[in-house]
């Protein structure tokens, strides 16, 4: 392909949220958009309640060494959280899937998965089961700890759940970009586009599909981990597309 001089062509941006532990589907997924890895961009949530959360941190981290880029998601600081014992196992492993994430790092050193139960009543075990995983996923751990909590460029503003819609981008704290939902969604009215995940869009527009809000928000979280799909919301010379991957 010739380029005139003074034509520019844009990079493609290929945008994916909320992996969650779905390797496989975020393997078939790269491979369907011909992604190159600088085109990637990743909105966070790579761990918990999928099957294999330490093959998607490695496949991202990968990626990001040749290039993509990749944001910090909620469960993904919960699994910090939980690791600097800042969080209890009943909330991480139980209510947020993160027992899913400990199965991943013990089936990769391989060692028999747990049940919730016994780390539940089990103090010792926990704390075991903690300090291997801090010792033997040490790069893991440091790749999470430098991920940033939004990317901006000239077109459009990502992030993992989205900014405070009355403070702006430069006011919202980290529990917001990590968290916030409907206040967001609905709220936000400044001019940039801004495109998150962590909200599930079959809760927006009762669908797994990508949402693209009137009020200049995309939200392209299809609930892969919970029976939905992996979204690739592709940006090509200022031009959207979708597509995207069942859950296996």
């Amino acid at each position: 392909m010739t380029i005139s001089i003074g034509e520019v062509r844009k990079v493609r941006k290929i945008v994916i949220s909320d992996i969650h532990g779905c390797a496989a589907e975020l393997d078939q997924l790269l491979k369907k958009t011909k992604s190159l890895p600088e085109e990637v961009i990743f909105l966070g949530d790579y761990v918990d309640s999928g099957p294999d959360s330490i093959e998607v941190l490695d496949m991202v981290k990968d990626l990001c060494r040749q290039g993509a880029t990749a944001l910090l998601g909620n469960h993904d600081d919960l699994f910090l959280q939980w690791l600097e014992e800042k969080e209890n196992i009943l909330y991480y492993g139980g209510r947020n899937g993160g027992v899913a994430t400990i199965n991943s790092c013990l089936q990769r050193l391989g060692i028999e998965r747990i049940e919730f139960s016994q780390i539940l009543e089990d103090v010792r075990k926990e704390n075991q089961i903690r300090k291997l995983i801090k010792d033997r996923f040490h790069a893991q751990i440091c790749f999470i700890k430098s991920l940033p909590l939004f990317k901006k460029d000239s077109e459009f503003i990502f992030v993992h759940a989205g900014i405070n819609p009355k403070n702006g981008l430069e006011k919202t704290t980290k529990l917001e970009f990590l968290h916030l939902r409907d206040e967001f969604i609905y709220e936000y009215n400044k001019p940039e586009t801004i495109i998150f995940g962590h909200t599930p869009t079959r809760k927006i527009h009762n669908q797994d599909n990508v949402y693209f809000g009137p009020n200049r928000v995309i939200g392209i979280d299809g609930g892969c981990t919970f029976g939905g799909q992996l979204n690739a919301l592709i940006i090509d010379n200022g031009k959207f597309s979708t597509t995207s991957v069942i859950k296996k």
